[in-house]
């Protein structure tokens, strides 16, 4: 920690570079016994906080005040002075000083005026770094996101409000579930958020709505900072879940062969990533609606419902393949009555890459004895 300790008395300026010193070893004492001097300094060096005395010739304490401020709003001034009163002290209050301090008799001062610098010097780093990681976030290309304890933005970077189609105003102060459809929002709330607290991060893919009410699929990070704040970013990944891979050749045999039946890919946690023309015949939905969303979708919105599509995947998971003949529901909320085969996928080591479904619709209703 450098200090610039400006006196026009030359001893004292060494003796309380001295015993500054002394109190705290972290602090290097540089000395200037005039105002401009003090400023040729501040030039030179990496100054990390200012000590001056206020009755100089040439150019007192709050002119040397009022000229720092210029270029260094920030840096802590302490004028530290042998003549006080109210005055001084509201007009170096009116000038931005940080700190006003009474030289006294004795060495104890010296204590009292190392702490204050110590102190005021650590402030003032932090919230450079805090606001130099403000300034990278501000320009990033990349949504970025701060999310404090209570689920409100503290902050979003102008890319993540533009994501959504919000203004950054609109979005800070806001709970994040307003980025969210029901479901998506219980899956954040119950499965992902403690995620984050056991692990102090998660990544994957989150189906988020902006403001005129279109989902957006997103490649979601995020991660736990300081205090409980929950630094989120975030990346539209829309056009790559709508569009064929180039590399997918088995995919679209598959689907051009299969013009009676509906067939889709779901991702390891049982969300949809792909979708044929007849999947969007059986069920109605436009992959722009059902990319993103969960397996679930297809199935009565209940709690019974919801937990035959964890066991389905539970079984194909555990087995490689599951099935299931009945009710299945539209986008239009009518019923149909189909046999669903679902096959896991694995990669070469072992790790469950995804599922596939098969859908067939049948007019065959198998009612259990």
């Amino acid at each position: 920690m450098i200090i610039l300790h400006v006196d026009d008395e030359p001893d004292f300026a060494d003796l309380t570079a001295e015993f500054l010193e002394k109190e705290d070893d972290r602090l290097e004492v540089l000395t200037a016994t005039s105002g401009a001097d003090a400023l040729k300094t501040l030039q030179r060096e990496d100054i990390d906080c200012i000590v001056s005395d206020y009755e100089m010739p040439t150019m007192d304490g709050l002119e040397l005040l009022a000229t720092v401020r210029e270029e260094f709003p920030d840096l802590p001034f302490i004028l530290f002075t042998g003549k006080g009163s109210e005055e001084i002290a509201s007009e170096a209050i009116t000038a931005g000083v940080t700190e006003y301090i009474q030289k006294e008799n004795g060495t104890d001062q010296y204590a009292i005026l190392a702490n204050r610098i110590t102190n005021l010097i650590e402030r003032y780093r932090a919230v450079r770094t805090i606001d130099r990681s403000y300034r990278a976030m501000k320009t990033a290309s990349e949504g970025i996101s701060l999310i404090d304890p209570d689920g409100t933005f503290s902050y979003v970077n102008p890319a993540f409000a533009d994501l959504f189609g919000y203004e950054q105003e609109e979005l800070t102060g806001d709970h994040w579930n307003v980025l969210y459809h029901d479901n998506e929002a219980d899956r954040l709330e119950n499965d992902i958020i403690p995620a984050v607290k056991k692990n102090e991060h998660w990544s994957g893919e989150t189906v988020r709505l902006m403001k005129d009410g279109d989902r957006l699929i997103t490649k979601h990070r995020l991660a736990h900072a300081a205090d409980g704040v929950i630094v989120c970013t975030a990346r539209d990944i829309t056009p790559e879940r709508t569009q064929l891979m180039e590399e997918s050749t088995q995919f679209d045999v598959l689907t051009d062969a299969m013009t009676d039946r509906a067939f889709f890919t779901l991702d390891h946690e049982g969300y949809i990533t792909r979708w044929n023309d007849g999947a969007r015949r059986f069920t109605g939905y436009d992959v722009e609606e059902i990319l993103g969303a969960h397996v679930s979708t297809l199935f009565e919105g209940s709690d019974s419902a919801n937990d035959l599509t964890e066991q389905l995947l539970d079984t194909a998971k555990t087995s490689g393949s599951a099935s299931h003949d009945g009710l299945q529901i539209r986008q239009n909320g009518t019923h149909c009555w189909a046999d669903m085969t679902l096959s896991a996928s694995f990669d070469e080591s072992g790790a469950l890459r995804g599922y596939g479904i098969i859908l067939k619709e049948t007019n065959e209703q198998h009612v259990p004895q």
